[in-house]
């Protein structure tokens, strides 16, 4: 039970009562709710500008979203070895799946279809220096835009008041471009 409430094969599963936890301790009424918005931004990037207060309950309602245990543990190898490859399974276990003592690079060239990249210098998840990496080894990038607010940060792509303006309407217009 507490494997599932943690998460055993989900890194910070979202529950129901965490939901009802979240939007209980972070509503409008809640004297603690500063401390809410300050646990998005200390994993995200600060950005006050761009919260909307009156959205926290339903944004810590709805967080954790969850993600696969192993998902994160790849992230962290590809942050450790700073190249996009797959997954690491040790020198021994790379040679029995891939042949070799490392595991492969994704061969991000052979993408056909037209990338578009939107990031910003204050998103901790997503730096830009591997923005730039990325871009280089896309074998369709199509675009690269830098967030004009410089405190632009993570949860902003979906959640920041400036959003619609920084984001969504050029991600509209391209694609009805194609």
């Amino acid at each position: 039970m507490l494997g599932n409430l943690f998460g055993v094969h989900e890194f910070l599963p979202h529950t129901e009562i965490l939901g009802i936890v979240g939007e209980v301790l972070c509503g409008d009424e809640s004297i603690i709710q500063p401390l809410c918005s300050n646990a998005l931004f200390a994993v995200c990037g600060f950005n006050r500008k761009q919260m909307n207060d009156t959205l926290i309950p339903v944004i810590m309602g709805h967080t954790p979203a969850g993600a696969s245990t192993q998902q994160i543990l790849h992230y962290g190898q590809e942050i450790k070895s700073r190249r996009f490859r797959q997954w690491d399974y040790g020198s021994i276990g790379n040679l029995r799946k891939y042949g070799s003592l490392s595991p492969p690079k994704y061969k991000l060239k052979n993408i056909k279809a037209p990338v578009y990249l939107h990031y910003s210098r204050n998103d901790w998840l997503s730096h830009e220096r591997d923005v730039d990496q990325l871009a280089k080894e896309l074998g369709n990038l199509a675009g690269k835009f830098l967030s004009i607010d410089k405190k632009f940060n993570h949860v902003d792509y979906l959640f920041g008041i400036d959003a619609r303006d920084q984001l969504y309407n050029r991600v509209i217009g391209l694609m009805k471009r194609h």
